[in-house]
């Protein structure tokens, strides 16, 4: 028998357990105890959950692979198969103009990157390793099934298989060894016969075309690297040593068990919208932000299509990060001392790279936070939450909401909300709410009581090269909740309702972080030129 047990609500047998090689990846997006009962299949939520179709396609590469699959199976022309792929998706659905410009994108990359493979053929059917018994092992388990993600080829000859694993660049997704491992084996083991003797895997990315072996060798070192590798980390997900570790956030999005999960805080109502007909998804401040810029951009991001990194990744963009980097560092250093007005030559954390104007700028903007530093207020260690993660569900609106406070802080027996912003402008919003959606949710949510224990309050810090501005909200205070409420309503119901995520074209598209995935972008920049 199993040494753990499912959630309250959640029912079934444990008699096949089903697990995929992505269940091995980096652990920032999963939550263990979701892929513990996923992994049984014969478990089901008790609570009957309605399922809402999406308008929209919502796997980026679900074009990209169709259209490969039309390409290499039914030997289509690429310019037909890609028609085909992004035309014909789930009944009711359709594909996003920002999905079909990334899919065709990766597949003319992916066709020129293997253009000299022709000695392998495409795979019928993806690989899966199977394995079934007559009587329930420990874990009341008959069959065990493993399945690999991605293009899959052989050699005409059945000597050697090979696995394409896709990425969307190569500096992004980052393979563990368990995963390597454990795909090995399916390679190795899976039927038809013959088995091959040689296996390889490499991963392909979409943005920049380029490959990397990831492992390349006979049928037995695919075994020894299973054994070693795989084989612990994969009984690691399915067994859940210690019991269920349940880690709310993006993952509760298309999860079976979220409407029992004992982790997931279920607040109705704070979004201001009663409408959950739409499918589950995951809001932000950030999403806000970035849908009010405009809605195809919030979309791509979501999509998690590339982003350009000269943009996002620009000088002040970076001096903002380096700064609030630097004092999650100071703060999270379990000491409570308050900031110093002395700033070290050498600040910068070791992963930003500032030019001397900006470096200076930052130094600057940090010795104006230790003016108003708020662990001038804290007691103790105990007092200081640096960047916590917020995670709840809006049943209302069926919307799981994610939010990472830069710093709460305990005063007087009270909870803080601490948002700390760097800025070079002297202008000041009449709307501090509208600006910073995440100041709205926090003064929602501490009137709620949910910022429990004291009263709590609402702070916003700017640092700006003249000084620093600290804007205070009291949550009590019913003008100040009136339009927290009208603001977080006003900003989340429109994305909330939107199926299609429409481009918005305007100057903005110049600064457009996704406007590679955009023609209405490309109209602008013709115009423009």
């Amino acid at each position: 028998m199993t040494e753990w047990q499912p959630a309250d609500g959640v029912s079934g047998d444990y008699s096949a357990i089903k697990v995929s090689v992505g269940m091995l990846g980096p652990p920032r997006f999963r939550c263990p105890a979701r892929d513990a009962m996923a992994a049984r299949q014969g478990l089901r939520a008790e609570t009957l959950v309605r399922r809402k179709p999406e308008y929209l396609e919502d796997f980026a590469n679900g074009p990209f692979m169709r259209a490969m699959d039309l390409i290499e199976f039914h030997r289509k022309a690429v310019d037909r198969a890609l028609r085909t792929a992004c035309a014909s998706t789930v009944p009711g659905r359709v594909v996003h103009a920002s999905v079909e410009q990334w899919a065709t994108h990766g597949v003319f990359g992916y066709l020129q990157a293997f253009a000299d493979d022709s000695q392998l053929v495409p795979a019928k059917e993806n690989w899966r390793y199977f394995r079934e018994s007559s009587a329930p092992d420990q874990r009341g388990a008959k069959r065990y099934t493993i399945s690999v993600w991605g293009r899959c080829y052989t050699s005409e000859d059945h000597c050697l298989r090979e696995l394409r694993l896709l990425t969307n660049r190569a500096d992004g997704r980052t393979r563990t060894e368990a995963e390597v491992a454990v795909a090995a084996l399916v390679l190795a083991s899976a039927l038809p016969q013959p088995l091959p003797e040689r296996v390889r895997i490499r991963q392909f990315a979409l943005l920049d075309g380029t490959t990397t072996t990831l492992f390349d060798g006979s049928r037995q070192a695919a075994l020894d690297l299973y054994d070693v590798a795989g084989k612990p980390a994969l009984a690691g997900i399915v067994d859940a040593p210690g019991g269920l570790d349940y880690r709310p956030g993006s993952a509760c999005t298309d999860c079976p068990f979220a409407a029992v999960c004992p982790a997931l805080p279920r607040k109705a109502g704070v979004l201001g919208v009663q409408d959950d007909r739409r499918p589950r998804r995951t809001w932000s401040p950030t999403t806000s932000r970035s849908y009010r810029r405009c809605p195809a951009q919030e979309f791509s991001r979501r999509q998690r299509l590339p982003l350009d990194q000269s943009i996002e990744r620009g000088e002040s963009a970076e001096r903002g990060r380096a700064v609030h980097r630097y004092l999650e560092d100071l703060h999270s250093a379990g000491t409570a001392s308050p900031c110093d007005s002395r700033i070290p030559d050498n600040w910068v954390p070791g992963e930003f790279a500032l030019p001397d104007r900006e470096r200076e700028l930052g130094a600057e903007l940090l010795r104006h936070h230790a003016e108003v530093c708020p662990l001038k207020l804290a007691s103790s260690p105990a007092d200081v939450r640096v960047e916590p993660d917020i995670v709840f569900h809006d049943t209302d609106a069926d919307t799981v909401v994610l939010v990472r406070p830069d710093l709460r802080y305990r005063d007087r027996g009270g909870w803080v909300w601490r948002e700390v912003k760097t800025s070079t402008s002297t202008v000041r919003p009449s709307r501090w709410f509208d600006y910073y959606p995440q100041l709205a949710l926090a003064v929602v949510l501490a009137a709620r009581g949910d910022l429990k224990p004291g009263r709590p309050r609402v702070e916003l810090e700017v640092l700006r090269p003249s000084g620093v501005d600290l804007v205070v909200f009291d949550p009590d205070t019913p003008r100040v909740l009136a339009e927290a409420e009208s603001s977080l309503r006003e900003q989340f119901r429109p994305w909330h309702l939107d199926n299609r995520f429409a481009p918005k074209p305007g100057d903005h598209c110049r600064s457009c972080e996704v406007s590679r995935w955009c023609t209405a972008a490309d109209g602008v920049r013709a115009k423009n030129d």
